[in-house]
């Protein structure tokens, strides 16, 4: 691959001005009143069923604006899925039971393995509909310590308790998990010619030494200021450390983003929102294994576990840059043969309905063997910068 530098001419100089783009923020005051109505007409039928000598049972069902219904399941139901089958929230945890997220979800009290998930149900509902009448927020990770006390310590022995039944009770309202203002940890970070302000003033600027955590809520960002030209996101913290210290920014005049690993929703909103409201191009470098393309199917489709907040997350536009399987050979990049937890993760990546037939064939060429991208960028210190990531964005070389 020959070396090949970006460069800023006379045509393309207006591409390098300053772009300063305003984002309304929506009132968000009628749906606080209609989670915290959904939340106490749920509780209110709990207490119900209590009162009239049955064990709670409770499930998703449709409902209006302002009130959730209840139905009490016969014990023996067995079309639903147990508790367990609910998807965990963003992270590596991300597996294929997360493609029953959108199935009904029934627990109760009868039976002893969902007696705990339950309680911790209610202890999140309880924390959620406080949350909504203060209008503050807490982080996920607060409310776990939170419940290290001696009468809750058996409800959450790890933190994916807690995450589980956020999304559980986020079903069960009917709402994204976010707008229970219970917030998952932010892990992401972002880094180059980008400054965000807060709707409460605060400012996030990008350019600080080692990159900027994203923001908890980027909805929240009302005012968006880069000279950047695209954005780059990489799968992993090392590689983005790696190009910071090769001055990738400058070079590349990018806003630089890892989620480390899987992306949480923190960072997958802020791609969303350079690509749609600045109209930044997108790309998207991951590891040339499964696991790899499947943290940028998160960018770009969407994931199993938050499916039905698609639109708020998915970025559709984000291009596939690399490491493409098929490019590994030509490099001289040496592979290592596939797990089969790789192959098992693998074959649920194909089958997947949105898989295009360019990452079709990129994937069956992975059979082969897979590589990560610092055994791409071994040839070199500033491989990646100097050669392999420009020359495949100046030659359109991504899927």
């Amino acid at each position: 691959m020959s070396r090949c530098m970006f460069s800023i001419t006379d045509n393309d100089s207006k591409n390098n001005e300053e772009k300063n783009v305003d984002i309304s923020i929506a009132d968000n005051t009628e749906l606080r009143r209609q989670l915290i109505a959904r939340i106490e007409s749920l509780t209110s039928s709990i207490i119900q069923q209590i009162s009239s000598g049955q064990l709670p049972k409770i499930s998703p069902l449709l409902h209006n604006s302002t009130s959730l219904n209840t139905q009490v399941f016969d014990e023996n139901y067995s079309d639903s899925p147990t508790f367990e089958s609910c998807p965990f929230e963003e992270s590596e945890q991300i597996n294929e039971e997360g493609e029953q997220s959108n199935k009904r979800l029934v627990t109760d009290f009868a039976k002893s393995r969902s007696k705990d998930k339950f309680a911790l149900m209610m202890t999140v509902m309880a924390a959620a509909h406080r949350l909504l009448i203060t209008n503050t927020t807490i982080t996920r990770r607060s409310l776990y310590y939170d419940l290290k006390s001696k009468k809750t310590l058996d409800l959450a022995p790890e933190q994916r308790y807690v995450d589980q039944a956020v999304n559980h009770v986020a079903t069960l309202l009917n709402c994204a998990p976010w707008e229970l203002n219970l917030l998952s940890t932010s892990k992401g970070l972002a880094a180059g010619d980008l400054t965000l302000t807060m709707i409460d003033n605060r400012i996030v600027d990008c350019t600080v030494p080692g990159g900027a955590l994203i923001p908890h809520i980027a909805s929240n960002v009302i005012s968006i200021r880069t000279k950047a030209r695209i954005v780059l996101v990489v799968e992993k913290d090392a590689v983005f450390q790696k190009l910071l210290q090769d001055n990738c920014t400058s070079q590349l005049n990018c806003i630089l983003v890892t989620g480390k690993g899987y992306p949480d929703v923190a960072t997958r909103m802020l791609v969303k929102l350079l690509s749609e409201k600045v109209k930044l191009p997108v790309y998207v470098v991951v590891d040339a294994d499964p696991f790899g393309v499947d943290i940028m199917c998160v960018y770009r489709f969407g994931s199993a576990a938050l499916s039905k907040e698609k639109d708020s997350l998915a970025c559709p536009n984000a291009n596939w840059l690399g490491v493409h399987p098929s490019e590994l050979l030509g490099l001289g990049v040496s592979t290592m043969p596939l797990t089969e937890f790789d192959l098992s993760k693998l074959a649920a990546v194909e089958a997947r309905p949105y898989i295009t037939e360019a990452i079709l064939k990129e994937l069956k060429v992975m059979r082969m063997g897979k590589a990560e991208i610092e055994n791409v960028s071994s040839f070199s210190g500033k491989f990646l910068t100097a050669t392999y990531l420009p020359c495949k964005i100046k030659g359109h070389d991504y899927i």
